[in-house]
């Protein structure tokens, strides 16, 4: 056969291999929309786990019961700021300490007293002096008879009774007991507080009145400061002597 009848090979593109190239690309972005499509799908899936989870009762009573906590710690928070600025304004608004004015605001809500009837009540009685003592022989902040204290807890000692936080406690319980003697009826039972409810008693039993002014004293005008109000400028004037005291009854009398 000649070389002129020779089957010709057929030559190679020279671009042969780029339809590859670009199929092989095309085959890829299949794959890459796979690939985004369960990435996109994997926080639905996560969302609704959560979901169903917290659908459950215990999830749920666990989830409130956090929730609760956290409420909890808020209100917390939130009292005491409230509770320190109350504090604060009463010593400034009498002149002491912050010290003995939160003395004064926690023994009084232990005792379920008025936070400022407790403050009227020791500014009248002893001018805030935690070591006065009357001539008739009341003792403290509160002024409290030593037969009271003895009634209101057996035992005492006269050193016990002039105790801050212990006279705070005791004069406001001894007040608080009054009140709910007298139904509420602050003078009368600010007026028993100074003279004893037994002297009360019996001026009303003769039809008399028993006030003598210590009430008015301790109330002042409502929603006013008490008399004789010592502010921090007016450190050298002296003080107010406390109210004379008559001798209460070592107990409150029966019937009241």
């Amino acid at each position: 056969m000649s070389e002129s009848r020779r089957p010709r090979q057929p030559r190679a593109k020279p671009n042969a291999r780029r339809p590859r190239a670009r199929s092989a690309g095309r085959a890829r972005k299949p794959a890459s929309r796979t690939a985004g499509g369960r990435m996109g799908a994997r926080p639905w899936l996560v969302a609704g786990i959560v979901l169903l989870l917290a659908l459950l009762p215990p999830t749920r009573a666990a989830g409130m019961a956090v929730w609760g906590r956290v409420s909890d710690a808020l209100a917390a928070a939130r009292a005491a700021e409230a509770r320190e600025r109350a504090v604060a304004a009463y010593a400034r608004r009498y002149g002491i300490s912050m010290e003995l004015a939160d003395a004064i605001e926690r023994a009084a809500r232990a005792e379920g007293l008025e936070t400022e009837l407790a403050f009227r009540l020791v500014r009248v009685e002893s001018a805030f002096r935690p070591h006065a003592v009357s001539h008739a022989g009341a003792l403290g902040l509160t002024q409290v008879m030593p037969a009271t204290a003895q009634f209101l807890q057996p035992g005492i000692t006269r050193a016990q009774l002039l105790d801050r936080d212990t006279n705070l406690r005791l004069g406001f319980r001894y007040l608080k007991e009054l009140l709910a003697v007298y139904d509420g009826d602050e003078e009368e039972a600010l007026t028993a507080y100074n003279r004893g409810p037994g002297t009360v008693a019996r001026i009303r039993r003769r039809g008399g009145d028993p006030a003598n002014g210590y009430a008015d004293m301790v109330l002042g005008e409502r929603g006013g400061s008490p008399v004789n109000l010592v502010r921090h400028d007016s450190a050298g004037a002296a003080p107010a002597a406390p109210p004379p005291h008559e001798l209460p009854p070592t107990r409150l009398p029966n019937g009241m």
